[in-house]
């Protein structure tokens, strides 16, 4: 039999757990040790309350961005990645009625609250799928006409990963708003008491897994990061709270997986 001993302490009792490849199981209790839980799934409502009423409202500046010039085209797909509760793909989904807004996400209860949103705001035209922005699905290349990342690079750990997926996915002409946080203090906040709730509200067997802090990103890695791409054109705005960017894939870009040989 393989595996590790790990012991786990409490106030009053030491555990015996050992790990195997079909699992964890609690020596002292004869019990399954639970997996750690994301700290995204145990503290969705607050993160929810941030992204519906904390965190600033992007809506003008994303719809002049990705539609500068008319409305989207009947069909047009807009894509939302780290959405969350769905805040961008249920108002863009409502806003423009012709197009098909999906918003990806890793927590389901985040998700759960989303499809709620939709619902409640009757929407046929928004969808919303568990997924990871690092590594999206392989049918979805050159298929995405716009593309919304609000404060997702603070928390992803493969942010290269993420910009090159957002590059495969976009159709030749497709545009990406990008748009993240610059104050260090009032980014960690929200994270800080996340994990403060979490703790407040565990029993001695729970595990978390999540960032332990956000990482905000400085200009100059800012500049880099949603350059790593061969864009048509890069925008770049910044003010006193937060820096964006607005990419464009020009018509004759495809990504290279589909380009000829």
């Amino acid at each position: 039999m393989s595996g590790f001993l790990l012991k786990l302490t409490s106030a009053n009792q030491t555990a015996k757990v050992i790990r195997m490849d079909s699992g964890e199981f609690d020596l002292t209790h004869g019990g399954t040790v639970p997996p750690a839980e994301s700290l995204f799934e145990r503290c969705h409502w607050f993160y929810a309350f941030c992204r519906e009423y904390l965190f600033r409202d992007h809506t003008k500046e994303i719809a002049k961005a990705l539609f500068p010039t008319s409305e989207p085209a009947a069909g047009a797909r807009l894509l939302e990645l780290g959405c969350g509760p769905g805040v961008y793909a249920c108002k863009f989904a409502r806003r423009f009625p012709q197009i098909e807004a999906t918003g990806i996400d890793l927590s389901q209860r985040l998700l759960e609250r989303a499809r709620s949103r939709a619902d409640t705001m009757h929407l046929s035209n928004c969808f919303f799928h568990e997924g990871d922005a690092q590594a999206l699905p392989v049918l979805m290349q050159d298929s995405v006409d716009a593309v919304i990342v609000s404060r997702l690079f603070l928390i992803v750990p493969d942010k290269l990963a993420v910009l090159a997926e957002i590059f495969r996915v976009l159709k030749p002409g497709g545009r990406c708003f990008i748009t993240e946080p610059t104050s260090k203090f009032r980014t960690r906040v929200p994270l800080s008491v996340m994990w403060l709730l979490a703790r407040l509200s565990r029993t001695p067997t729970d595990q978390f897994q999540g960032p332990e802090q956000v990482d905000v990103l400085s200009g100059h890695e800012f500049l880099a990061l949603v350059t790593s791409q061969p864009w048509g054109s890069v925008a770049l705005r910044e003010d006193d709270w937060y820096q964006s960017a607005v990419c464009v894939k020009t018509q004759d870009q495809l990504s290279k997986e589909s380009a000829p040989e």
